[in-house]
């Protein structure tokens, strides 16, 4: 449902690749990528994370400060931080938001497009103790998201639904059954 929702404002969707050996730098160089397409580039996109991704609580932590501040504390070394800076330099003079050009400014508007542009779209399942934990640990995932709980539906309603909206479309009887 997240994928078809972004494709149709065309937003890129992100996710990172779980491979045997991934860690936290694994994690900061794919957050990075994501961010720089994104925000260094002016796109909107949504970044798609669920619990089976969550190898390490660091991933969480840093989740949450996307979510509170918009970045992610020293994340970018100096010399990234310029390139950033730089990726946005041209759209920061065009809406007048970093009227010196420094790099102060230049990082504060890369961050504000950050909160503006990446979106993130968080797939927890809420049974058992680890999503309670989670919630009272990282409290951005609940301050900062809105939440939407999704259960199973009984068939009959799913059908109920279906043939209320192919009801006024011309397909033929047996197709619409």
């Amino acid at each position: 449902a997240t994928k078809l929702a972004a494709k149709i404002p065309d937003m890129e969707v992100y996710q990172i690749e779980l491979k045997r050996q991934y860690g936290m730098m694994e994690w900061h160089e794919d957050i990075k990528i994501f961010l720089r397409k994104s925000a260094g580039k002016g796109e909107n996109a949504v970044f798609l994370f669920n619990d089976s991704q969550l190898k390490e609580e660091g991933f969480l932590e840093d989740i949450n400060n996307l979510l509170n501040i918009g970045e992610i504390p020293n994340l970018f070394p100096p010399e990234e931080k310029a390139e950033v800076c730089e990726l946005v330099r041209a759209a920061a003079r065009a809406e007048r938001k970093a009227v010196d050009g420094t790099q102060t400014q230049l990082f504060s508007y890369f961050v504000e497009r950050c909160s503006k542009m990446f979106h993130i779209a968080l797939c927890f399942s809420p049974i058992g103790d680890g999503f309670r934990n989670r919630v009272r640990n990282f409290p951005s995932l609940v301050n900062c998201c809105t939440i939407d709980w999704f259960s199973d539906w009984p068939e009959d309603a799913l059908n109920a639904v279906a043939k209320r909206f192919l009801a006024s479309l011309e397909i033929p009887t047996d197709v619409k059954d």
